[in-house]
């Protein structure tokens, strides 16, 4: 084959599109070593980026994300900017830092990136493909080298993650505190975050709660006095410490659940119990509440479920967090009728708690409840109502879909493996590989969606049929509370069931 000549090559250099480089950095939470730092691996990508004059035009950082993830915002948003041609080089300071998964690490080295244009960069593993997947001047192949790199990588995320279960799991059999965020009523201490000390303020509010309760004010009692108080919840006091992230706020008013957390929660008593294993140390730190009175406490919690739960004439609640109130929009509760009437009702509790401002307080009886579902189960049936040779007709048809979809995919897939053979081989070539992908991906799609439509329709029968016996009253009502969303009573006494979807 005749030589190239300098002039042509200069030529072919002066084509090539400008780079457009950026840098990838990925920092996790069990990985803290300096050698990992963003700082560190953005120095060793300013090197590279002063050796080759070629300017890093910004950073995307993903800090405390795991590599077994690719679902990391920063990394989602880079490629977001590749297929919108707004990057053609990346960089990182290694494999490691693209990922520890190496099927899908290897998906974008030698798929995603080559098919976009994307000359990548992993600086410390000297692999450039400035010539494609492997740059044949470097000393050993880079298409037998990067795949154990990846797979090397991967081993080492699980070994991380073993030896930092194993660190948390010494910690916590020496006393040392290992959660993320110290409990309502105590901070961790400045001089050392693996200590808990209590908060000066909300340890008041915690000792308040552990008093009421000692002197026999119940939990609802408890619930009332800290929302009329104004005192604010564990999330409120936590957020306006500068908590940040994705926790759920609720209503902002304090709940039987928080404050039953806190009265049976044995950190107050100056023990920490922690890990998989349960580790149990006592007098880690300074208790809110002397061992006697939650001992006292617990016992009391106990007893009241025990009667509770072994009433010999007490039923099943079958509607437990199904019934609202339509005022408020709370849980309505179940109480046995006066003086231990074998009767039930359901009562809106928020007035109690909260005052009449908040809720009128709705109440019904269970028998109502119960005629209003059956009700309201016919009038849902005759709007459902499908017969079995419809049904089977549905599935024919279906089936004939899958069958079809399923030989388009397997066609398109054949296709695609042929097409990689010959690649791998070196008679064909990576834009074949891509332009048959977006084929193989569509028929794919459409094999999934016929399949999830039989499964459907398989599911909305099944309903049907279990649905259809019930209002026959040849099984209980218990056997589809699964199909009742919400059963919300109105003022009046007007009850709406809602069906799951």
């Amino acid at each position: 084959m005749a030589r190239k000549s300098r002039k042509h090559q200069n030529a072919e250099r002066i084509k090539r599109p400008a780079l457009i480089a950026v840098g990838y950095i990925r920092l996790s939470v069990a990985n803290r070593e300096k050698s990992n730092s963003i700082e560190n691996q953005k120095f060793i990508i300013e090197c590279w980026s002063k050796q080759s004059q070629i300017p890093i035009s910004r950073y995307y950082i993903d800090n405390g994300f795991s590599g077994k993830r690719f679902d990391r915002p920063s990394f989602q948003k880079m490629t977001q900017d590749i297929l919108a041609g707004k990057i053609n080089c990346v960089v990182v300071k290694d494999l490691s830092r693209l990922g520890r998964n190496h099927i899908v690490t290897g998906y974008y080295i030698e798929v995603f990136f080559p098919s976009n244009g994307i000359r990548f960069v992993s600086v410390n593993d000297q692999f450039d493909t400035i010539d494609g997947v492997t740059n044949s001047i470097l000393p050993c192949s880079s298409k037998v080298r990067i795949p154990i790199t990846n797979t090397f990588n991967e081993q080492v995320s699980i070994e991380i993650k073993k030896k930092l279960e194993a660190v948390l799991d010494m910690k916590a059999q020496h006393g040392t505190f290992i959660g993320p965020r110290a409990p309502f009523g105590y901070r961790k201490s400045g001089a050392n975050h693996d200590q808990l000390v209590p908060d000066p303020i909300a340890s008041i509010t915690v000792r308040k709660i552990f008093d009421l309760a000692k002197n026999g004010t119940g939990v609802t009692g408890i619930v009332r006095y800290l929302n009329e108080k104004g005192l604010p919840t564990p999330i409120q006091y936590a957020r306006s410490n500068g908590l940040t992230g994705n926790f759920a706020y609720g209503t902002g008013d304090w709940n039987s659940r928080s404050v039953k957390y806190i009265l049976t929660n044995r950190t107050y008593t100056g023990m920490l119990v922690q890990g998989k294993e349960k580790r149990t140390v006592k007098g880690t730190h300074e208790p809110l509440v002397n061992i006697e009175t939650f001992d006292t406490i617990q016992r009391e919690f106990k007893a009241r479920s025990f009667n509770i739960r072994h009433t010999p004439t007490a039923s099943e609640n079958i509607f437990k967090g199904k019934v609202i109130c339509a005022c408020c929009g709370g849980k309505m509760q179940r109480k046995r009728g006066t003086n231990h009437a074998d009767w039930y009702f359901f009562t809106c509790i928020t007035k109690n708690r909260l005052g009449a401002d908040k809720c009128i307080g709705m109440y019904v009886r269970e028998e109502d409840i119960f005629s209003a579902v059956y009700y309201q189960l016919k009038l849902y049936i005759d709007h459902l109502f499908i017969t079995k040779d419809q049904y089977e007709q549905e599935i024919q048809h279906l089936d004939s879909l899958i069958e079809a979809a399923s030989l388009k995919y397997e066609e398109a897939t054949d296709f695609s493996m042929k097409l990689y053979e010959q690649y791998v081989m070196g008679e064909g070539s990576k834009e074949a590989i891509a332009d048959a992908r977006p084929v193989k991906e569509q028929a794919e799609v459409e094999l999934n969606r016929a399949i999830a439509d039989k499964e459907a329709s398989e599911k909305q029968y099944r309903v049907f049929c279990k649905l259809l016996k019930a209002s026959r009253k040849e099984v209980p009502l218990s056997e589809i509370v699964d199909c009742i969303e919400q059963i919300v009573v109105d003022v009046n006494r007007r009850i709406v069931v809602k069906w799951a979807k």
